[in-house]
């Protein structure tokens, strides 16, 4: 049976797709429902469905972000569109970035439904045509499996275990890799093979999986096609950086793949553009030294520039942040994650929402991710300050509202307030509510109870390192403020929405 992963956000509309067709008949097995792109992607991480029907546009991730991140992921399967009749633009662009095709939701019945089944089937046959037992869908998910080992996702699975004693038996025993890092530009095996960096072979198997800008291949042959080791060619140059390894041993995948990445994170750093065969002497990489709470860190003063609207402090800051991930060798994926989690955070904070990064976290080097973001930062601010107006019409209060969105972390009372602006502090109380409509106190608490908001959704801080954070002192009366701000105890508002993505 293939496995089907259901992704629409109507629930009419799912109960339709599910109930109009005996799946099974064909086939299929729906074995997960998804309401929105998040939810599917935690979905498709565990279940590993083999083909997604998918609408296009949903809450909180709509179906094209997820179709690119679950490509970007290494899912390859098919990818069918659901879309209205006036959605064929979006339609258009989900095909670009790899959808297999699209449907009408107006014609959803027996037959139109029938007829998409028939070429999912044809097209996941072909791609799992039989290589001595084995389909696509086992290597698929033996390169899932070790790409999130060698990132630290998850340990030993005996579901892996058993894929490598699955291909191993059959005949599979050995493997050459060609591990490219090519931006957003993209490849595929016909330039590597033009380039002489992997070899055109009848019998071959000849697999990608692409994450974060890289494209690893990987080119299988039985065991009685003995093993060659390979030399590099040095003609006809594919104009990217590559590392290849000739003839590893299945056994020795993980920590050769391992390496190669190392390896092509060196020429991501260092701008490179060299083409080398792997060797396990040539190479000492300093292992990565930045803790988690020091890139975190890093990250909340490049926030608070952001939130100060001090472009020059907060490119400085980036600058200085990437300087030392260079120094200390942090991770490619690292990286990618920590530059897409500061855009999305610039968006919010601009109340401009989340943009759509496109092909920009595919860099073709740290040094293009940096300036990619430098300019991400300079169109916020850009599109910031040309939709701000002033909170009131008194210079007075515009100041203390701008002091307070810069420092809500730090003391603020009325007096203390009084006096930066210079004004009686019994005449600022009533001129703030007259401005405002509301008191400073309640001001003040409603920038702390949104910043809080962030932090419990955005951080694994503690409740306690959160009230720190955003200016209580006391634990206990941020729980007692919160709850009367969002009907919820800081705990519970997190709880909640995790469990429901």
């Amino acid at each position: 049976m293939w496995k089907v992963l259901l992704v629409e956000d109507e629930t009419r509309v799912r109960r339709l797709i599910k109930e109009i067709i005996d799946w099974e008949k064909f086939g299929f097995v729906i074995i997960g429902e998804a309401a929105n792109g998040i939810e599917a992607l935690k979905v498709i991480q565990e279940e590993f469905p083999h083909f997604i029907l998918c609408d296009i546009m949903m809450p909180l991730m709509d179906g094209i972000e997820l179709l690119r991140k679950a490509r970007e992921q290494g899912f390859e399967g098919p990818f069918v569109m659901l879309t209205c009749m006036n959605e064929f633009e979006l339609a258009r662009q989900a095909v670009e970035y790899g959808a297999t095709s699209y449907m009408l939701k107006l014609s959803l019945n027996v037959d139109t439904i029938r007829e998409m089944l028939d070429k999912v089937s044809r097209e996941l046959s072909k791609a799992a045509t039989p290589a001595r037992q084995l389909s696509y869908r086992d290597f698929e998910l033996l390169y899932w499996y070790t790409w999130r080992q060698i990132h630290g996702m998850e340990d030993a699975d005996p579901e892996q275990r058993d894929l490598l004693d699955r291909i191993s038996t059959s005949g599979f025993t050995h493997v050459d890799l060609c591990l490219v890092l090519h931006g957003a530009r993209g490849i595929d095996e016909e330039d590597l093979i033009r380039s002489g960096l992997i070899y055109s072979k009848e019998t071959a198997i000849i697999h990608k999986f692409r994450m974060h800008g890289c494209t690893t291949f990987f080119s299988w042959v039985s065991r009685s096609e003995h093993p060659v080791e390979n030399d590099l060619a040095e003609n006809n140059a594919i104009g990217y950086p590559a590392v290849c390894a000739y003839s590893v041993a299945l056994s020795e995948l993980e920590s050769t793949w391992k390496d190669m990445i190392r390896n092509i994170e060196e020429s991501w750093y260092e701008c490179s553009k060299s083409r080398k065969a792997y060797s396990t002497t040539d190479f000492n990489i300093q292992q990565p030294i930045l803790s988690s709470q020091t890139l975190w860190n890093m990250e909340r003063e490049i926030l608070q520039a952001f939130e100060r609207r001090d472009k020059i402090s907060c490119i400085r800051q980036l600058s200085n942040m990437f300087d030392e991930m260079k120094k200390n060798h942090t991770s490619m994926t690292v990286v990618m994650e920590m530059a897409e989690r500061l855009d999305n955070r610039f968006g919010a904070i601009s109340g401009h929402g989340k943009a759509q990064t496109d092909n920009w976290l595919s860099a073709a080097s740290h040094e293009e991710l940096r300036l990619f973001l430098e300019k991400r930062i300079d169109d916020w601010l850009t599109k910031w300050i040309k939709t701000t107006t002033l909170p009131s019409g008194h210079p007075e209060i515009n100041r203390i509202v701008d002091y307070i969105q810069n420092h809500y972390d730090k003391e603020i009372t009325l007096k203390l307030m009084a006096e930066h602006v210079a004004l009686d502090e019994h005449y600022l109380s009533g001129l703030f509510s007259k401005k405002m409509g509301c008191t400073l106190i309640h001001y003040l608490h409603k920038v702390r109870i949104d910043q809080a908001r962030f932090y419990l959704l955005q951080s694994t801080l503690t409740v306690g390192e959160i009230a720190e954070r955003v200016g209580f002192g006391n634990v206990a009366y941020f729980v007692k403020i919160f709850k009367r701000w969002v009907e919820q105890t800081p705990s519970e508002f997190r709880k909640y929405h995790m469990s429901n993505g």
